[in-house]
């Protein structure tokens, strides 16, 4: 293995973790009729019944590669609003 494909591979490998770590954050929380509905960076909303208690949560079937994606342009809007 060359070095660059080593390089390339290690990479890869930060760019996934960075965009695991962003996909984990909260995107918006949203409260109506006692439903308090969070939903992260990674399409993944729970939800919380403040009336009975009961939790869910509803997963994204979201690729790793789509996750990356998403990380990226969200990275590249930021670096757009001078963030």
């Amino acid at each position: 293995m060359e070095m660059t494909e080593f390089t390339e591979k290690v990479e890869k490998r930060r760019i996934l973790m960075e965009a695991e770590e962003w996909g984990s954050g909260v995107k918006h929380i949203h409260a109506n009729n006692g439903i308090i509905e969070t939903a992260y960076q990674n399409g993944n909303v729970h939800y919380e019944d403040t009336k009975t208690g009961r939790k869910w949560t509803v997963y994204s079937n979201h690729s790793q590669g789509t996750l990356v994606e998403k990380f990226r342009k969200w990275l590249s809007d930021r670096k757009q609003d001078g963030s």
